[in-house]
């Protein structure tokens, strides 16, 4: 068995848990759960919330939350659809991840995605000519669109 605790004697001799080592390793071997984030642990669920109201101020749950956003956001930057990051970190579904995304940063997932304007410039350069215009070239109306201003 691997231990993940840490005791430290009290004052009154008691031994107490006072820290979890590598919690983001034990995040997801469970799975991003706090009952079995607990029991991997060797704790109750409760001693679990006491320990991270203590030293994280928050619960487990929404410690869990913002870190399964943190690292989708990270997926997201490298490539991942947000149904492929959703189902990498264990989301219900796709639109709960995004649900819960904004919560987090405020925007989309795909805000993150490299190149996020990438394909649609390329799908503007390839359209055949009209206007007078070469193919490929753009109007100002096409850059404003991809820069998102139009």
């Amino acid at each position: 068995m691997i231990t993940r605790k840490e005791h430290v004697d009290t004052e009154d001799g008691a031994e107490r848990l006072v820290r979890v080592q590598e919690w983001e390793r034990v995040a997801r071997e469970a799975d991003f759960r706090p009952t079995r984030m607990a029991a991997l642990c060797s704790i109750s669920e409760r001693q679990l919330e006491r320990i991270f109201k203590r030293h994280l101020n928050c619960t487990p749950s929404q410690w869990l939350r913002e870190l399964q956003c943190r690292l989708a956001k990270d997926l997201v930057a490298q490539g991942y659809s947000s149904k492929a990051a959703a189902a990498e970190l264990k989301f219900a579904t796709d639109a709960h991840f995004c649900r819960e995304f904004k919560k987090v940063f405020g925007t989309s997932p795909q805000t993150f995605a490299p190149n996020r304007l990438g394909y649609l410039s390329l799908a503007v350069l390839d359209r055949p000519e009209r206007d007078g215009r070469e193919k490929g070239e753009l109007g100002t109306r096409d850059v404003r669109r991809l820069q998102g201003r139009g």
